[in-house]
């Protein structure tokens, strides 16, 4: 499985070096409304999709590792996240699964990311993203 972040149409792109183990994607919710009825009772009306939120935890390494999917270093992604983040302009992940089957393609904003430095010198971090929607005027 691969997860890729990208840029400006790829003009810059992460490729996370370290996969989660802890691996779920985010679920399409929905804002579904529930009221009452006086001949009915309960009724629940479909409502949009709401956006989809992620949060990944994991570690950029500053060495090494023979099973990092991508031998970026920790410090280029630390940077990567804090730099758009700080644009505030949209970046994309991409799932993809290690056969090349994508299994998730979203513009997303950086809505939190917090990081620090372990003992060996790696940088483990939580990054939160949310679904960015482009709005078109018609």
């Amino acid at each position: 499985m691969d997860i890729v972040f990208s840029a400006n149409n790829f003009e810059e792109m992460v490729q996370l070096p370290i996969i989660p183990p802890d691996f779920s994607l985010p679920f399409n919710q929905r804002k579904n409304e529930e009221f009452e009825t006086i001949q009915m009772g309960a009724l629940n009306l479909a409502g949009l999709r709401g956006l989809k939120h992620w949060t990944i935890q994991s570690f950029f390494p500053t060495k090494e590792y023979s099973f990092a999917k991508s031998k970026i270093s920790g410090w280029e992604c630390v940077n990567f996240f804090n730099n758009w983040a700080n644009k505030r302009l949209p970046i994309r992940v991409i799932v993809t699964t290690d056969s090349g089957i994508e299994m998730l393609n979203m513009p997303c904003l950086v809505e939190n990311f917090t990081y620090g430095l372990d003992r060996a010198g790696d940088i483990p971090y939580t990054l939160d993203i949310k679904e960015f929607r482009f709005v078109e005027v018609t």
